[in-house]
């Protein structure tokens, strides 16, 4: 987690401006004591807040619950327990239709296209529940967010590099222009140089109002955007306080990943 992205991020984070703005403003996400079981408790008792115009942090080793919290919130897994809130509403366990109506966006992790289909049908595709203006204003903002995929508007997704897919897959998240963003592994599988190029993209959204949660393998490239951050470690909330706190306090996350990985190799002995 704390190499191969080179210096990414680095000079990309909040504004002075935005910074003061985004922390005198009530949350646009709020997760209040959320527990999730896959077979067994996954995630437990997390209670975190995202700020609008801000981009918050989430680190932890494989196998935290790190994506078990992001589909919990986009609706795809059921909470046991615990609350989400898109301000003062809440949505727990909402179905993700209804989820995304209220303003969160997913990114999942893994780069899920249709590969058959152009980079203009995906984004049509994640536009279908919009009006044909709002649809239209939805495309104009993420090709103005990503250029580079008006040149490559009628090619098949899998056609496309890693870095042009990631491109459409934040773009079909940003299309709906949502509250809040959730972006699980910004740069897995990606070059360096290519993490570099969407580092800014992303630091543009959260100025513009969009809360970001960004879950990323790379300490150094969330930290660089990040305000705030936490780490979870077995599914429990380890540490929240400012990215720029858990920069110099690198023990917290080497303790966690160190933990997890004496953990593995524990059950592979067994």
């Amino acid at each position: 987690m704390s190499g191969g992205a080179g210096s990414a991020g680095a000079g990309a984070g909040m504004s002075a401006a935005a910074q003061a703005r985004h922390s005198t403003e009530a949350p646009a996400l709020r997760l209040d004591g959320l527990c999730v079981a896959r077979g067994r408790p996954v995630v437990q008792d997390v209670s975190l807040e995202i700020a609008p115009n801000a981009i918050t942090a989430l680190l932890g080793p494989n196998g935290a619950g790190k994506s078990s919290l992001v589909l919990a919130v986009g609706g795809v897994l059921r909470p046991t327990a615990g609350h989400v809130f898109v301000g003062d509403r809440e949505i727990t366990r909402r179905r993700p239709e209804a989820i995304r109506a209220a303003g969160v966006a997913i990114v999942p992790e893994g780069r899920r296209l249709l590969g058959d289909l152009s980079v203009e049908d995906n984004l049509r595709v994640a536009t279908y529940a919009l009006g044909r203006s709002h649809a239209r204003e939805g495309v104009d903002y993420v090709l103005e967010l990503f250029p580079a995929l008006e040149r490559r508007w009628k090619a098949s997704a899998r056609t496309l590099s890693g870095g042009e897919q990631q491109m459409v897959v934040l773009a079909q998240a940003l299309v709906s222009r949502p509250k809040v963003m959730l972006v699980d592994e910004l740069s897995l599988g990606l070059a360096p140089i290519v993490v570099q190029r969407l580092v800014p993209t992303l630091a543009s959204v959260a100025e513009r109002g969009v809360a970001v949660l960004l879950i990323e393998q790379f300490a150094h490239v969330a930290l660089g955007l990040a305000t705030t951050a936490y780490v979870i470690e077995g599914g429990r909330i380890r540490y929240h306080g400012t990215a720029a706190e858990l920069k110099t306090r690198p023990e917290l996350l080497h303790s966690a990943y160190l933990r997890r990985e004496s953990e593995i190799a524990g059950d592979t002995a067994e």
